[in-house]
């Protein structure tokens, strides 16, 4: 069964291509970066601007995330200038709060782990730092380097409900790391992708631990993990068994940038260089065994233009919709309506 894709609104929001979009996970909070050096907000349920975040950082800025937790939202911008900004707001002023240094080259990812207590940041060289901050986000720590990629690593995310991270790298495979005796090891390598892993995204489910990734092999797979027990590897490290569960009906002809999984319908996203804005739903057949469908689906979402970005959230305007946010070389972000269920 197929659904409609409505574009609700498309905002011109940069002067250049749009690298990352983020949505705060509680407020109606977007942040957009650009290769116009700049971080721009936006209110969700007026979708006009509302901060202007500059004069910071000397290059492109790749990727936004924002913090989960604290009174007030912070977020924290990743810069091919190699450097971390850190901004807060409080009472409807934004400040820089840190410029977080350490990376030899440019920084691809950043991410905040489910209680704000860490932040990854991986970078083009072939490295993700693991950050700690004190409450206040001015002070940040790196408590360990990880290493182990042998290329570019392009993107990080943690688990919603775990201290549990993922890594996407130019290598062509996704590593998930924990901390293990008060330092991070990797406690899994996926295998299966055939081309520069550009970024993964976990479910949002605590019964079961799964990610979905996207590939210049064109190609968006589901992984699951199987088991995770305390056992001894190789390296004396505890380890963790996974599974490639599926790969999802193949419809892009090029790379895929961004892939996004749903915490109100659980559906997964996925938009690339090809510009198409990808939806998939899981269903069970007539052997109630899974079985992932591609339900929507919109050409040249950012006209004739690549784009870079896609993420879900829940719509602060109209209900019975969520939202998809995309951002694409044109410097537009698009707000997507997609019926719910």
């Amino acid at each position: 069964m197929s659904i409609d894709i409505e574009l609700v609104k498309s905002i011109k929001a940069h002067g250049d291509k749009v690298w990352s979009v983020a949505a705060h996970k509680k407020l109606p909070l977007l942040a957009t970066v650009s290769t116009d050096k700049i971080c721009k907000i936006f209110d969700l349920q007026s979708l006009e601007q509302i901060a202007e975040l500059d004069d910071t950082h000397k290059r492109s800025i790749r990727s936004v995330a924002w913090k989960p937790t604290g009174d007030d939202p912070s977020l924290a911008c990743g810069s091919f200038d190699s450097t971390i900004s850190v901004w807060g707001e409080d009472y409807d002023e934004w400040s820089l709060l840190a410029v977080i240094e350490g990376h030899e080259n440019e920084v691809k990812g950043v991410s905040w782990s489910k209680d704000g207590y860490f932040l990854a940041s991986c970078s083009r060289d072939k490295s993700i730092w693991i950050w700690e901050a004190d409450d206040a986000n001015e002070e940040f720590e790196c408590i360990s380097v990880l290493q182990e990629h042998s290329q570019d690593v392009k993107h990080v995310i943690w688990h919603p409900y775990e201290d549990l991270l993922a890594s996407s790298s130019y290598d062509d495979t996704i590593r998930l790391w924990k901390e293990d005796d008060d330092d991070w090891t990797c406690v899994a390598q996926l295998n299966g992708h055939q081309g520069t892993v550009w970024a993964s995204d976990f479910e949002k489910s605590e019964d079961s631990i799964r990610l979905v990734s996207g590939s210049d092999d064109c190609t968006v797979k589901v992984w699951k993990r199987v088991s995770s027990e305390d056992e001894e590897s190789f390296r004396g490290d505890s380890t963790e068994v996974w599974e490639l569960e599926a790969t999802l009906p193949e419809v892009h002809t090029r790379a895929v940038y961004s892939v996004s999984w749903s915490e109100q319908s659980g559906r997964i996203a996925s938009i690339g260089s090809d510009g198409k804005l990808v939806i998939y739903e899981e269903v069970k057949n007539e052997d109630s065994e899974s079985q992932w469908k591609i339900i929507a689906k919109r050409e040249l979402s950012h006209g004739v233009f690549e784009a870079n970005s896609v993420q879900w959230t829940k719509s602060f305007i109209d209900g019975s919709v969520e939202n998809l946010i995309t951002g694409g070389d044109d410097g537009h972000v698009n707000i997507w309506g997609i019926p719910l269920r």
